[in-house]
């Protein structure tokens, strides 16, 4: 694999979005935007900042504006190269956050009206058509707009068309005007296997530089699957600080004993970046300052999380060895 190849990654931070959207004690935008600003310093390029759908919904994600003007725009010239993206869930919310300036804009979908409609309350049909409202929107205003795939590697219930599906709402979306597709993973259903079959899928459909993937890990598998997508082609991962992206709203709608007593948290950013850094594999991010973004959000929420780079005290001095070595990255092929 050449260094121009193993360099092309890119890591994007949900964490100030997803880690915080469901929350039930609300977090005070100075303290949200603090932890942005402190995720940007650790040298991510792109973070979702906040959600703007209704507070009915995100009562956490009522400040968006505040928070989305708070940290202030993308400056290039300057170096920074922020870039803030929201999630908008429809015509109201993408011209507010157009309003507010936001660099980039982020819609989703699942691939069942049954998924579809506990987060969205619209089957796929009327989605697809506000996502195409939302493109439009934000093509005009110079935005763009990427997309999630809920669901993406497979589900309790799934028929036999569901890798069919996939590819066609791949190539759906991508028609429409989104300039990247995340498949998600958040009932964790994926392995290594199936994530190499869906991306194969997928790819038949699109370039592998349209796609990117967010893992789960509370069946220990996060970090299988995203090596094994890396090796697919997979060069754009989405991932949350300290692992605190969890998705419990799937309860009403899916067999309680598919799902296991867990509800599914995201693979912790930490451990993706320490386990791409130790193989030789660039992030662009700062270990430490990582890590102390760890401990804040912890604050945040009152709670531990799931990091085990965090748990295990390990630090940038521990990464050393990997800036040091010569050989490529083992065990991972070019795709």
């Amino acid at each position: 694999m050449s260094l121009e190849m193993r360099n092309n990654l890119e890591l994007i931070e949900i964490g100030p979005r997803e880690g915080l959207q469901y929350h039930p004690d609300y977090i005070p935008a100075a303290r949200k935007i603090a932890l942005v600003d402190r995720l940007f310093e650790c040298g991510f390029r792109k973070i979702e900042v906040a959600s703007f759908v209704h507070p009915r919904m995100a009562p956490q994600m009522k400040d968006a504006v505040e928070v989305l003007s708070g940290i202030g725009p993308s400056d290039p010239a300057g170096g920074r190269g922020r870039v803030r993206q929201v999630l908008v869930p429809n015509e109201t919310g993408c011209r507010s956050a157009i309003a507010c300036k936001s660099d980039e804009l982020v819609v989703w979908v699942f691939l069942n009206d049954q998924l579809c409609y506990p987060t969205l309350n619209r089957s796929i049909a009327e989605t697809l058509k506000r996502i195409s409202t939302i493109c439009e929107i934000a093509g005009a205003n110079a935005v763009k707009v990427s997309a999630y795939i809920g669901a993406a590697f497979g589900y309790p219930g799934e028929d036999t068309s569901h890798y069919e599906n996939l590819s066609a709402m791949v190539a759906k979306l991508v028609q429409l005007g989104c300039s990247q597709v995340c498949l998600n993973d958040e009932l964790a259903m994926a392995n290594p296997v199936t994530v190499r079959e869906h991306l194969r899928v997928c790819m038949s459909q699109v370039e592998a530089s349209r796609l990117a993937a967010h893992f789960y890990d509370n069946r220990g598998m996060g970090l299988a699957n995203v090596f094994a997508a890396y090796e697919s082609g997979v060069r754009v991962f989405k991932s949350c600080l300290g692992g605190a992206g969890v998705h419990g709203y799937f309860r009403t709608v899916i067999d309680q004993s598919s799902l296991g007593k867990l509800d599914p948290y995201a693979l912790a950013t930490e451990d993706i970046v320490y386990a791409f850094e130790e193989m030789g594999i660039p992030t662009g991010i700062d270990m430490d300052r990582l890590i102390d973004c760890g401990r804040f959000l912890e604050e945040l929420l009152g709670a531990r999380l799931h990091s085990r780079v965090r748990l295990s005290g390990l630090g940038a001095q521990t990464l050393k060895r990997a800036k040091n070595r010569l050989c490529g990255p083992v065990g991972m092929t070019e795709a």
